[in-house]
């Protein structure tokens, strides 16, 4: 058997706003002790390879014989097919299902009732390959899974199932196949479980065919291909917490992703997946509950996940549950976020916090959810580098849905859609950035009661009369693109990150601004005027000069004169023995030169310009100073560009 070891933690470069060192679920899983010495084959208890004849005394009486062998040890079920009843483990054993052997279940007809492989309160236990497990449901009338497009009867056994506090339990190389119902049950506080090398293959039609329902603790799944009628991986439940599970190198096809959920109230924490595909599946990553089933979900990483032809979405999160069931094309716009009652808050809320999805790239009809409950919003999610490709232009989730959500964090987006929007946004408070200025952009919708809007490094447009009330608004290397008019309220604030980059609104319409604009030093910032917005239509109110950087005591103001522009003009401060003009040259440039050894003895010198003419000589920015040469030669020249006003003064300062 091989085991991944994983690091404890793997680092993340972002966007230059956040650098972080994202933990790892730590699942490495003691593994069972059994005894390999000794080997029990079912032929010798009397076992009958047919399609007809039940072994299930046999077999049971193989597994009594090699739990009490040594301390436990090995039992073999050889090439054929056995079909038996309900069958008990025991501590110390490993099941073992030979090449071309086949351990097949009763049919529904003469099923007696129970688990068909239990194991309650166990130990050291083993389920191992590369044989069949096969639960002989089919469709139809009187069978397992009911008539196609039916309901299926009520009671069904569970196929493989694990409880009672067991521990160290080996599941390998087996393939599984056909139960009634779930194909793994593995909850009620097991812990250290291995789970590896599996292949589950069932109709992807088969009702509530999960692969495995995990609500233990300590688990690794690994390089398994798992393909079903349900949850792939259904993790969570209302007794037993899930802690440390990690999920790698494993493929899913059919079924309904890596889900959380619905039940959750005994919570979820410290989960990762890492380095999964997925084809053909309804979802994703998934997580699902409602106010009446909910627990805490936190500390969920994954990454490195590639996704193709997803059905609905790669990424839905959502407390609805009960009343939407498993939202796909069903419209579950803005204004269906808004119009959902708010519940009185309860112990079994969904919790959803501090998770991480990085490195996703995925084809899919739809984009993504996030829809929290507006009394319970999800908090601390970063989606890193998503590279999502979306089909549906349609009416129904035709952007990646933020709703009801807190400090969210969209690093490096590459959503491709056939429709017109990116991101819709409701009850939100997301920052979108970069690693470098962006060249692609987003597009954003969304309602008015939006919380608030970060962008960095971005191209953002969007068509909304007030930003969809966002408050505050902050931009650092983004050009943010208005389709109409824009009004910024005396009840809102508008944060400019400037510097090296340009931070600026494009307003395609009337400018009504009378909000407070605050300015920080995002690197490079100096004393010159910086283009805060341009509009087409004309400006009303007046913005108020909030906070200003703290550099080389520069002093600030809103200049609202330029027609088309709102500018901030910084400007450098002049020395305190600021002196008479000397030489004035004219618009257009200027030139100055001064000769003479002496020359640095005759005083200091400055050379002050300016873009805007009205502006008193005070607010000029500083050329140059004392530019003497080792002769002691003063030499100033500058040539602006054609057509750029420009008045250039040389001052000798007492």
């Amino acid at each position: 058997m091989s085991r991944t070891t994983l690091p404890n933690y793997v680092v993340v470069a972002c966007a230059s706003v956040f650098f972080v060192a994202i933990p790892f679920a730590k699942a490495v899983p003691a593994l069972p002790n059994i005894n390999t010495n000794n080997n029990v084959n079912i032929l010798n208890f009397g076992a009958v390879s047919s399609t007809t004849l039940t072994n299930t005394t046999a077999i049971q009486s193989a597994i009594d014989s090699a739990a009490t062998t040594n301390g436990g040890c090995t039992v073999e079920i050889p090439a054929g097919t056995y079909l038996s009843g309900p069958l008990s483990l025991k501590s110390g054993v490993n099941l073992q299902v030979d090449t071309n052997a086949t351990l097949k279940m009763l049919p529904i007809t003469n099923w007696p009732g129970g688990t068909f492989i239990n194991g309650s309160g166990v130990h050291d236990v083993e389920i191992s390959g590369p044989g069949t497990i096969d639960g002989n449901a089919q469709f139809g009338t009187g069978e397992w899974w009911g008539p196609a497009n039916g309901s299926p009867p009520s009671g069904r056994p569970n196929f493989i199932n694990f409880d009672g506090r067991s521990q160290r339990i080996l599941i390998q190389d087996v393939t599984l196949r056909n139960p009634p119902t779930f194909h793994l049950m593995l909850k009620g506080n097991n812990g250290n479980i291995t789970i590896q090398g599996i292949n589950i293959d069932t109709d992807p039609n088969s009702p509530n065919t999960d692969g495995m329902d995990l609500g233990s603790t300590n688990i690794l799944v690994q390089n398994c291909h798992i393909s079903d009628g349900d949850d792939n991986i259904e993790i969570g439940g209302s007794s037993a917490a899930v802690i440390d599970l990690v999920v790698t190198n494993c493929m899913f096809g059919h079924g309904h992703g890596v889900s959380a959920g619905s039940l959750l109230q005994a919570g979820v924490s410290s989960v990762t997946v890492i380095n999964c595909i997925f084809t053909n599946t309804d979802y994703g990553i998934r997580m699902k509950s409602d106010n009446d089933r909910g627990g805490l979900v936190q500390n969920l990483f994954y990454y490195n996940i590639s996704m193709t032809n997803i059905v609905f979405a790669p990424i839905l999160i959502y407390s609805y549950y009960n009343s939407r069931g498993s939202p796909s094309n069903d419209g579950i716009t803005p204004t269906v976020a808004a119009g959902t009652n708010a519940a009185p808050s309860t112990g079994t809320m969904p919790s959803w916090r501090n998770i991480v999805i990085s490195n996703l790239t995925a084809t899919a009809t739809q984009p993504g959810m996030i829809w929290a409950r507006t009394e319970w919003p999800v908090t601390n999610i970063s989606l890193i580098r998503l590279n999502i490709t979306s089909t549906d232009s349609g009416a129904g989730n035709s952007a990646f849905a933020l709703y009801n959500v807190r400090g969210v964090q969209v690093v490096d987006p590459q959503i491709h859609m056939a429709g017109s929007k990116s991101f819709e946004v409701f009850n939100a408070q997301v920052t979108f950035s970069n690693s470098v200025p962006a060249t692609n952009g987003i597009t954003l919708d969304g309602l008015l009661v939006t919380n608030a809007l970060a962008f960095y490094n971005s191209r953002v447009s969007l068509t909304s009369t007030n930003l969809f009330n966002a408050n505050p608004v902050t931009l650092g290397g983004t050009i943010l693109t208005n389709t109409g008019s824009l009004t910024i309220s005396n009840l809102n604030v508008v944060n400019f990150a400037l510097g090296t980059n340009s931070s600026k609104f494009v307003v395609s319409g009337t400018l009504t601004l009378n909000g407070t604009l605050n300015f920080t030093n995002a690197g490079g910032f100096g004393a010159t005027n910086y283009l805060l917005f341009t509009h087409v239509g004309g400006l009303i109110g007046t913005p108020v000069l909030g906070t200003t950087p703290t550099v080389n005591s520069y002093s600030y103001n809103l200049d609202t004169n330029t027609i088309g522009q709102v500018k901030l003009v910084v400007t450098a401060p002049l020395p305190p023995n600021f002196g008479n003009i000397k030489v004035a040259a004219g618009s257009g440039g200027g030139s100055f030169v001064l000769s003479g050894t002496g020359g640095v003895t005759n005083g200091t010198y400055l050379v002050l310009t300016s873009t805007n003419l009205l502006l008193p000589l005070s607010q000029w920015q500083i050329a140059a100073t004392n530019p003497f040469d080792a002769g002691g030669n003063f030499n100033f020249t500058n040539t602006p560009a054609p057509g750029s006003p420009q008045l250039f003064y040389l001052l000798q300062l007492h």
